[in-house]
């Protein structure tokens, strides 16, 4: 666990209540701080209020879509620069190529990543926006 973790705070924002709770603890093991939000809504503002380091970002999601949540991100000057890693169970090329097109640095289809490659992904883009070396 590098040492400048323990500054960067991750955003969840997954619906799906037991997969939300196992990615909070598993990024506070690894010594990142978190928020959490299990609908766009909710992520949304807090995304926009507690300008988080990286956003990990569901698609179908009540009350407002994943697609809609990085839309409106992008469109405000307090989340135009934050990453966001859409972690989604649609794996089709449209979604992927429509996540990018909006901005996401990143598409992991949820059934071909465990926690730890999801860290590993954090930690990467981390490192290439000079988090830590």
């Amino acid at each position: 666990m590098e040492d400048d973790t323990k500054k960067r705070t991750i955003l969840i924002v997954e619906d799906e209540g037991l997969l939300r709770e196992l990615l909070v603890e598993k990024m506070r093991l690894e010594g990142f701080n978190t928020f959490e939000a299990s609908d766009g809504d909710v992520g949304l503002e807090i995304a926009l209020c507690e300008q988080p380091d990286m956003i990990l970002l569901d698609l179908l999601m009540p009350k407002m879509g994943g697609m809609e949540v990085l839309k409106r991100l992008r469109e405000d000057e307090r989340g135009r620069s934050i990453p966001v890693i859409i972690l989604s169970n649609l794996s089709e090329k449209e979604n992927i190529a429509e996540g990018a097109e909006r901005g996401a640095v990143e598409y992991l289809v949820k059934a071909n990543f465990g926690l730890e490659e999801i860290v590993a992904k954090i930690k990467e883009i981390g490192r290439l926006r000079m988090w830590w070396q």
